[in-house]
This record gives C-alpha cells, structure tokens and sequence, in this order.
C-alpha cells in the first residue's frame, strides 16, 4: 500500500480531501474546481492580514459574523494561520507533509525527511496570487519575531545571528530583518529583508534585500546602510557606515 501511494505521489496523481479544505470543490474527474463562494472568504483572509488584520481579529470578525466553519465550529487565529500557510491556495500542492507511522490505529507524524515528499506546482487553478501568498509567509515570519516566537531570549538569538540589529535599508532607514524563503524545501534561501516592506508592503518601501550568503564574504562590524545598485542588468550592492 505503502509503494502504491509512493508512485501516485511520483507520478503527480494527487488525492486531496475537499471535506475540511475551504475554497475548492472536486469535478467529475476528481480534479480540483475553484468553489467561488469559498474563495471569497479565502481571499479575504489573504487580504486582510497582509493589510495588517492579525489571525485572532480575522478569527473574530468571522466569528461575530456568523460565518460557518466546515466542520460547524468557531474560527481560532490557528485556523487562520493555517489556511495562509497552506500552498494549496497558490495552486501548489505539497504531497506527504505527513505520513501514516502504523496502519493499523491510523496514527501519523509530520513528515520531517523520514519518507519523501513531492512537491508539484500548477497543480490546478489558485485563489490567490503567488506574490501575494508569499507576502502572507513574511508577515506571518515577521510577527511571530515580533512577539518573540522564534526566540524569546534576545541575547540567544543576538549570539547566533550577529549581523542582527546592524544592517539598515537605504531606501527608508528601517533595519533589516533576517528571514528564510522556502524552509522546507530543497531551495531553502537565508536573506536580509526591509522591516518596513516586511510590515507594512511595498507602498512603504520598495524594500532592500540581499543574501546572507552575500554577507558572509564581508566583514561588517558596525551598524551598515545596504544599498541596492544595477550594473549591467545584475545586482550589487554598495555598503555604507551608518554613521556617515
């Protein structure tokens, strides 16, 4: 059974449960057919948080509203969080997030690299826009730094992450905050992003962003203004004191 999943995931056949998943319906072929009702909803999630509504709020509003859940119960800021995290809304697909450890009680783990996973794009029509999903991801990164989430002690992550608190952007000043694209897959990316982009989008600031790759070749010391600057159609960048 194990192997005869294994070649569907393979082969890209994918078997997605409509029952608990907001924004879809499945047509004659088993295919995935937007559900314009639902996408309203899932769209406006989208919307809202990246326009600076939290995941309790959005929770909330839905809640006073009356708007059902699929499975009749209320809306919580996780149930949020976890319809902006999901790709499926983009039109990817991630197969074997998690896998069944014993077939017989039905129990299933994460899948943390102890099985393969596929990872298929365009799998069927998005709701949202690919930007504007990926916009989501950062805001969902940037808050949960912001309420100490990934590292309550502040001298820990000080410590690992040293260029923290010294690089600023040349467009608005705003210091520039560590955040990793793609986490859990094979192009995983370390980069160094505007905090006002980050909070606030790209009618605040265009934003600066560069690799921490990049970093690493230089020795920075002191608090840095990171300018981006095109060359010959390719990107460089141009590193000043903050003091000057």
């Amino acid at each position: 059974m194990k192997w005869r999943y294994k070649r569907k995931f393979e082969q890209g056949k994918v078997a997605i449960n409509t029952a608990r998943f907001w924004g879809y319906d499945k047509d004659e072929y088993g295919d995935l057919v937007i559900n314009q009702e639902q996408a309203k909803l899932v769209e406006r999630i989208f919307n809202d948080y990246v326009n600076g509504k939290g995941s309790g709020v959005i929770a909330k509003e839905f809640n006073n509203e009356g708007i059902p859940t699929l499975v009749s119960g209320k809306w919580h800021a996780g149930t949020i969080l976890n319809m902006l995290k999901n790709e499926k809304y983009k039109g990817d697909v991630w197969l074997q997030k998690t896998f069944t450890v014993d077939h017989l009680t039905k129990k299933s783990r994460v899948n943390r690299g102890e099985v393969d996973s596929y990872y298929i794009e365009g799998n069927h029509p998005p709701i949202v826009s690919k930007e504007l999903w990926e916009r989501a991801q950062q805001m969902i990164h940037f808050r949960a730094e912001e309420k100490g989430n990934l590292g309550n002690d502040r001298e820990k992550y000080q410590s690992r992450y040293p260029l923290t608190g010294m690089l600023f952007c040349s467009k608005c000043g705003a210091v520039l905050r560590r955040r990793t694209w793609n986490s859990k897959l094979p192009c995983r990316k370390i980069v160094w992003q505007c905090s006002t982009y980050l909070k606030e989008g790209k009618q605040a600031c265009q934003g600066t962003t560069i690799e921490d790759k990049v970093l690493g070749e230089m020795n920075i010391q002191s608090e840095t203004v990171v300018e981006e600057v095109l060359k010959d159609g390719k990107k460089h960048y141009r590193y000043t004191s903050k003091g000057k």
